[in-house]
């Protein structure tokens, strides 16, 4: 099923085996500010939503990563559709990439922390089975260059976890905006910016609702 990227001309290719496009990952798109020198990094690409979208704002590299090969695949197949040439798409580790690469890393990561067995693909996109919110902020600290930034989209009920791990790592949330379903429910899942060695304060961004 081929369908379009909101608010852009990106088409998508989608498969029912793998976490489809959501509306988690339309708000990180409008969220994450991609710089037109910006080297990103998108951390559990899927099928490319967020790297795809970096690769039109930015002239230099775009790199997805996944522990899914089939998603590699698939994110690959978006790639050719699109016609975008400063994309790859591999699977492999975190720790393979130089310290300081970075300008930018994105990550759609795991909502819950991990408390029983899961095996799934979409199971893997909901806990934190391959990649703990501590692993992420300390391979974030380490691949950013200064002032680089990680954008994420997490559960509000791990904010709190989240600022104490930015602050151990050394990265400084400077932006959030809570997502509610509508004006009547409370916040479920936050965006949040957080900057390597950052200073100042954070921003708290109006709201957003989902309809």
């Amino acid at each position: 099923m081929t369908d379009f990227i909101p608010n852009s001309t990106l088409k998508l290719i989608q498969d029912d085996d793998h976490f489809k496009m959501t509306s988690d990952s339309v708000h990180l798109v409008e969220f994450m500010n991609v710089r037109k020198k910006d080297r990103v990094l998108d951390v559990g690409c899927n099928s490319g939503v967020l790297s795809l979208v970096a690769a039109t704002k930015t002239s230099y590299q775009v790199i997805g990563i996944d522990i899914n090969d089939s998603a590699i695949s698939l994110a690959r197949s978006n790639a050719n559709l699109n016609a975008l040439n400063n994309l790859e798409f591999i699977t492999i580790p975190l720790q393979t990439f130089e310290a300081n690469s970075f300008d930018l890393i994105v990550c759609n990561p795991p909502y819950y922390k991990n408390d029983h067995t899961f095996s799934s693909t979409q199971a893997q996109a909901r806990f934190e089975i391959d990649l703990s919110l501590k692993d992420l902020a300390i391979h974030s600290n380490r691949l950013l260059k200064d002032k680089g930034r990680l954008v994420i989209i997490i559960a509000v009920e791990r904010f709190h976890d989240w600022l104490i791990l930015a602050h151990e790592t050394h990265l400084t949330v400077k932006r959030c905006a809570f997502i509610h379903h509508s004006q009547d429910h409370q916040a479920k899942t936050v965006l949040v910016e957080a900057v390597k060695n950052g200073k100042g304060t954070m921003r708290v961004e109006a709201p957003i609702f989902n309809r």
